[in-house]
């Protein structure tokens, strides 16, 4: 087994993801920030890992599978509280999680790795400024619910902007899918 830094960063995300996910769903402000500094916590260990193991040839076939498969959780885990807090609709999780198994069957399933793609990074990153950008207002809206400005910010999350938003990331993974069935 390959114990090492990247790969402990790895792993961590999958525990950070439990712990963001039932901050996240708590309806207490403190606990929403924490859930929010979790979830920065996790993007920076995304940008982390592949950073070391590259930097000092700590790549592993563990890591192959484990960097990505953290990603998808964490990203699960924030797309399923936003459909539980009823901010996306349950079809566009279905798909974003969907295209999540294939390609991670896709990966497992093959003699050569498959290589992440740059749309792929595109998509990731896509969707982790969409996560960090709808936590940062709805921990705004919880820490100050009689403020207009949250008001507008929670028009703005039921709005057919936020929804569109939405699809732009669906399509991106969606493309990214179609992508990897095409290698």
């Amino acid at each position: 087994m390959d114990i090492n830094l990247p790969n402990i960063l790895s792993g961590s995300r999958l525990l950070i993801s439990f712990f963001f996910f039932i901050f996240i769903l708590s309806h207490k402000p403190h606990l929403q920030l924490i859930a929010l500094i979790l979830f920065i916590i996790g993007s920076i260990t995304d940008y982390l890992d592949g950073y070391i193991a590259r930097k000092y040839n700590l790549t592993s076939n563990l890591g192959k599978f484990l960097d990505p498969l953290a990603d998808k959780f964490l990203t699960t885990a924030a797309f399923t509280s936003f459909v539980i807090m009823d901010l996306i609709p349950l079809w566009m999780l279905i798909f974003v999680v969907a295209r999540d198994l294939i390609t991670t069957f896709l990966r497992t399933g093959v003699e050569k790795p498959i290589v992440t793609s740059k749309i792929a990074k595109i998509k990731t990153t896509t969707q982790m400024i969409f996560i960090f950008c709808t936590l940062v207002l709805i921990v705004y809206m919880n820490s100050f619910p009689e403020n207009q400005i949250a008001f507008q910010l929670n028009t703005f999350l039921h709005s057919i902007y936020y929804d569109l938003l939405m699809m732009v990331i669906v399509i991106i993974t969606l493309w990214t899918l179609l992508e990897y069935l095409k290698r």
